[in-house]
């Protein structure tokens, strides 16, 4: 275990109940605890009355990636971010890519770095931002709000790539320190969070994407589409209405194209007309900004200015080209561009 958790800190979403356990408030499954008891994301622990992220200050892998890779594509485009992960998933996804690092809850394989060493490594490297990524996030809030404080105070922003499921207090408290955030909608159904995520609901994911869009938070949202399992068009069309409804056309989504992995190794990769086929009921719905994943050299990757279809920005990979983007407007009919670019 971490030295860190001897230390004085300010840990956060909990409560004692009557029966003497510790319930976390961090996400929606509100793990009871008793004393030492660890909860169902592996990463936090009740101990001496108090839950706290037994990962805090540890990571199991720290890289610069290209911020497209997050993926965001409408904040700070064409910067390097230092992305860290450490363990732990609150929840149980069948098709994780990350599953060697979301499914582990030892810790002693990690190695320690406190919140200032990654700002200061973000700092010596020349960049612009700190992601935390790779496992999700916020089952050691603490963690991100540390390094969130740290990095504001020397003008680095704040990313989070989310799974969502999280609590209204914890995403409303996060609201307030983070710059930018991918959250992946996985579904949109219950039944689907249920089956592939061994997740109860996904309506506590969408009350996320809602408070981070109302609280200023540049927002951006992926769907990995997993052939017969969530690529119907009827519950595509739904999210998209949510989206233009609930958030705004202009938030940029994701529809990434799935991967055998983990243990849904015996589906097939989605076909690209799939993929197509949500852009267009993505733009007949009028989101504005839609983009293709998993998916190289192709339109879908491309940036065009919503108000007159100019090219903004040429992506091959996750590297992108300038074209018509300037000050953060097009540069055609001077139509303001949402995102962050400076």
């Amino acid at each position: 275990m971490s030295k860190v958790l001897t230390q004085e800190k300010e840990w956060e979403f909990y409560r004692l109940l009557k029966s003497g356990k510790l319930q976390c408030l961090a996400c929606p499954r509100h793990c009871q605890l008793s004393d030492n008891e660890i909860g169902w994301c592996g990463a936090r622990i009740s101990k001496n009355g108090k839950i706290i992220p037994r990962t805090y200050g540890l990571i199991s892998s720290l890289a610069i990636d290209p911020i497209e890779k997050k993926p965001l594509y409408h904040f700070l485009p064409g910067t390097g971010i230092l992305s860290f992960g450490s363990h732990g998933c609150n929840m149980g996804c069948l098709h994780c890519q990350n599953y060697s690092i979301s499914t582990n809850h030892k810790i002693s394989s990690l190695r320690e770095m406190m919140p200032e060493d990654l700002v200061q490594v973000a700092l010596t490297r020349k960049l612009y931002s700190i992601a935390s990524t790779y496992n999700e996030p916020m089952i050691a809030f603490e963690y991100v709000r540390d390094i969130a404080e740290i990095a504001h105070r020397h003008n680095l922003k704040m990313v989070v790539v989310d799974n969502g499921y999280i609590t209204k207090g914890l995403a409303e408290k996060l609201g307030h320190l983070i710059d930018a955030a991918n959250i992946d909608v996985k579904g949109f159904s219950s039944e689907f969070y249920k089956e592939i995520c061994s997740s109860p609901s996904w309506k506590p994911v969408l009350k996320t994407c809602e408070i981070f869009h109302k609280l200023g938070v540049h927002l951006e949202i992926t769907n990995l589409v997993i052939p017969t399992k969530n690529d119907s068009m009827e519950m595509i069309k739904e999210m998209c209405e949510w989206i233009s409804n609930k958030l705004d056309p202009n938030v940029p989504v994701h529809f990434s194209r799935f991967h055998p992995d983990h243990k849904l190794r015996n589906l097939p990769l989605t076909p690209i007309k799939t993929l197509e086929a949500a852009y267009k009921v993505a733009k007949d719905v009028g989101l504005n900004y839609i983009y293709l994943g998993n998916v190289r050299s192709h339109m879908g990757n491309d940036t065009y200015c919503h108000k007159c279809n100019v090219l903004l920005i040429q992506r091959t990979g996750f590297y992108p080209e300038i074209r018509d983007l300037s000050d953060g407007k097009c540069s055609k009919c001077q139509t303001p561009i949402p995102g962050v670019y400076s």
